[in-house]
Parts: structure tokens; sequence; C-alpha cells
């Protein structure tokens, strides 16, 4: 007689997030870690390993399983890199409505800023000066644009939130 397990839909998400992360193990040297502060954890993956593993359970095309593969590779072939935020926080995931959020360089002078369902993030100055992390969240985006100019030759960024 087989035994039938009935689970609530929350602790088959919880499952499915430890399969999901414990399935993806990746060294240290397939990811740079940009800023780690009290809410956030942002990070660079290197691989596609990394990729799939920080962007578990997102809709970003770097990420994902789409017809024909993923993007990552056609993005590292041209030299853009994509950050994954992880938010720490239970209480600014759920002001900003996502767990995870991601900056990519578009046309080598614009910023996306991506929640985890793939849609435009535009409202994250408006959110982070609301929750009082402004500055913390100005850092994130600081840590992300200097990394690219230092290391990817990127010129000015014409969109950047939390101007002056």
């Amino acid at each position: 007689m087989k035994k039938i397990i009935r689970l609530k839909e929350s602790d088959l998400v919880k499952i499915v997030k430890k399969v999901i992360n414990e399935g993806f193990k990746i060294s240290k040297d397939e990811r740079l870690i940009l800023s780690d502060t009290e809410n956030f954890l942002q990070v660079l993956p290197l691989t596609e390993t990394a990729s799939c593993k920080y962007g578990a359970s997102t809709k970003w095309c770097v990420t994902g399983d789409f017809s024909g593969g993923n993007r990552f590779k056609d993005y590292k072939s041209k030299g853009w890199d994509v950050s994954m935020v992880m938010i720490k926080n239970p209480e600014i995931r759920e002001v900003f409505n996502t767990s995870k959020f991601a900056f990519n360089i578009y046309n080598n002078k614009f910023l996306e800023i991506h929640n985890d369902r793939s849609h435009y993030l535009d409202n994250l100055e408006e959110k982070s000066k609301e929750l009082g992390i402004e500055d913390e969240v100005k850092g994130l985006v600081d840590d992300y644009i200097n990394f690219m100019k230092e290391n990817r030759g990127l010129g000015d960024v014409v969109n950047l939130p939390f101007k002056s």
C-alpha cells in the first residue's frame, strides 16, 4: 500500500528551494561578491553554473531554462555582466515585492534593473528612500558601476538612480 503525503504549498516551496540550492555547488572562483551588506548580497556570476545558482527561481534570461538555453554565454561573449542581488531582509523583500533583483548595462550606457520576474524594477530609488536604506542600495549600484568601469571599460551611464 502506497502512502500519500500531503504538503502545504509553503512546505513544498521550502523543499524546492533546498534542492535548488544544494543541487548547484559552485566554487568561490565561479563568482565575485561585489557587495555583502546587512540587507543585501550582490554577486557577479562568472560561470553559467553560478548564474543558474544565484538566479534560481527567477525568470532572468541568463539563468533560466529557455528554448535554446539561457543567454549567459551570449552575454559573456559581449562583455556584459549581470549583477545579481539577493535580498536578505524579509521586510525589504515584501516592500520591493521581490526576493532578488539584477543590474545589467544595456547598450553600454543604460542601467536596467529587473525583479525576479524579469520586470523592470523602476521604483528602486523610491522604495529605498521609503525604507531608509537609500545609501545602502546606492552603494550596490555604485559597486556594480565601478566594477564595470574598471574591468569592462564602461563609459558614462545616463540613467543612474540616486542622482544628487
